[in-house]
């Protein structure tokens, strides 16, 4: 009778420290939140702080200082428009800008003014800024679609936004210079 107690405690002792030992969630932090089929470098994940400073860096109103669009002979062309960026403390992106110029994509010379509201998410390892949860007026078969991926570079005052289409190619330069 002692043996098969002892060995019944023997079982959920061990049983105990098993199931002690597990837990439900990873013991380590991730290393990698990037799609696999385009890995990121261990070390090479961005900092929070890193992160803050290049919201800070964004954060405010900018004034749309030059517009190129690549035609399809791969040349870029200027495009003479006005617009407003704006960024906030919260990640809310608002782009509003104008044009009547000819070398225009036709969605932006369709209507008053090209717009767009939502909230801008920063990836620093691709540098890349990506447009979510946004509305607005623009034709998203064209040039200026919410949908294209943004190249992001902030230079003092000066903030260049690269529009890239599914094959990487850059299909549109807008820069902006601070307020």
């Amino acid at each position: 009778m002692k043996t098969v107690r002892a060995t019944v405690s023997g079982w959920l002792w061990s049983a105990v420290v098993i199931t002690a030992g597990c837990t439900q969630a990873p013991l380590t932090r991730p290393t990698v939140a990037a799609p696999m089929n385009k890995p990121v470098a261990l070390g090479s994940t961005p900092t929070e702080g890193e992160l803050a400073s290049a919201r800070q860096q964004l954060q405010g109103t900018w004034d749309l200082v030059a517009l190129q669009l690549r035609q399809d002979s791969g040349a870029f062309v200027p495009v003479r428009a006005t617009g407003i960026l704006t960024y906030d403390a919260f990640g809310n992106l608002t782009i509003e800008a104008r044009t009547t110029d000819p070398a225009a994509p036709v969605a932006a010379r369709e209507v008053d003014k090209v717009a767009f509201k939502g909230r801008a998410v920063l990836d620093l390892v691709r540098g890349e800024l990506k447009l979510m949860d946004f509305s607005g007026n623009a034709d998203p078969n064209e040039v200026l679609a919410i949908e294209r991926r943004r190249q992001f570079k902030i230079d003092g005052d000066a903030l260049t936004l690269s529009s890239l289409d599914e094959q990487n190619q850059v299909t549109a330069v807008a820069t902006w210079h601070r307020q």
